[in-house]
């Protein structure tokens, strides 16, 4: 159950772009979690765009004109359960949420990437719930794949192992 949260100053996404950068990070953040995207997963993976007037946004300590356009930045969170995303997982999830943002923006600014920073929170274990409930980072990986392969299954608990000693 992911949730992606995008900051960015207001106008800097027109809508087509918004959706793609939606569809590409729900297929990713699955992707990097469970190594698939399902039907399941697709239902409870929330994308939420919060964007601030330009008088609410500020860089290099200087808040932007309401008139001024770019350079943009975008901050990505990605909220996930703790155990989830360790290691080259990790790696790969900046990577490709930097991309989607690459294909989605055409960007020709070779810093333009350079201003999308992908931030990983990951959510204690114990600490999610759902439903009225405490899940665990592997009910939720179970949830999100019901056929999650017994090498996921034991790489999740291996990362879990020393975090709840």
């Amino acid at each position: 159950m992911p949730v992606v949260r995008i900051s960015c100053p207001l106008g800097s996404l027109s809508r087509e772009q918004k959706a793609q950068i939606a569809e590409s990070l729900t297929q990713i953040v699955l992707d990097v979690e469970v190594d698939e995207v399902t039907d399941a997963g697709r239902m409870v993976t929330v994308v939420q765009f919060h964007e601030a007037a330009p008088e609410n946004w500020a860089v290099g300590g200087q808040l932007r004109s309401p008139d001024a356009s770019g350079p943009n930045h975008f901050i990505v969170e990605l909220i996930v359960l703790q155990g989830l995303l360790d290691g080259s997982r990790r790696t790969d999830a900046h990577r490709r949420v930097t991309q989607a943002f690459a294909d989605a923006l055409g960007a020709a600014d070779p810093l333009a990437m350079m201003r999308v920073w992908v931030l990983i929170h990951e959510v204690r274990e114990g600490s999610w719930g759902a439903g009225g409930m405490t899940v665990s980072a592997l009910d939720v990986a179970s949830f999100l794949s019901a056929d999650l392969s017994a090498a996921r299954r034991d790489e999740i608990t291996a990362a879990l192992a020393p975090k709840l000693a």
